[in-house]
């Protein structure tokens, strides 16, 4: 019976362990993790050796500001309120500052879900007792009552556009 043989003698096995250490230590997509090995170590290097004020806004100012927009939009409701009547116009604010501060149409306030429209009207006007009995507030024509909650009277009157108007009421009984 004849069969192939090889011409060469075998290995010893110290030339057998020489070929496997001339095993490629590199493979096809080894580039990858080198290539974010070393893209982290230079990123972690840039950071360590740069200045503290640039260190502190990376790490804690822009994540604080994106964090706390994002809280505020999941948890309040925005309205602008715009003001119709001159005689219900909040005051200027008496601090040093009041000038700059002073009321303009359309300005934006943020409600949590369960405030009332008497709470909206205390806000605007920095408290209760500042509030003009006068005072109605609504949108498109539609008048809400102290009571009612602002986000279902806003979904309800306001075809979900949170535009707020104040006015004076004149006939009062």
């Amino acid at each position: 019976s004849s069969h192939f043989r090889s011409c060469t003698p075998p290995l010893p096995s110290r030339h057998r362990a020489a070929m496997a250490a001339g095993m490629p230590k590199r493979w096809a997509w080894s580039f990858l993790t080198e290539g974010i090995a070393f893209r982290a170590g230079r990123l972690y290097e840039t950071f360590w050796n740069s200045q503290s004020n640039v260190k502190y806004t990376v790490l804690f100012l822009y994540p604080g500001a994106l964090f706390w927009v994002r809280w505020r939009a999941e948890t309040k409701y925005k309205y602008n309120v715009f003001v119709a009547d001159k005689a219900v116009e909040p005051p200027e604010p008496t601090h040093r500052f009041g000038k700059y501060f002073k009321w303009k149409n359309g300005s934006t306030y943020y409600f949590k879900a369960m405030d009332t429209v008497k709470d909206l009207k205390e806000t605007v006007y920095g408290g209760a007792d500042k509030v003009p009995k006068s005072v109605r507030v609504g949108c498109y024509g539609r008048m809400m009552e102290d009571s009612d909650n602002l986000a279902l009277a806003v979904r309800t009157f306001c075809k979900r556009d949170p535009k707020l108007v104040l006015w004076e009421e004149e006939a009062q009984a």
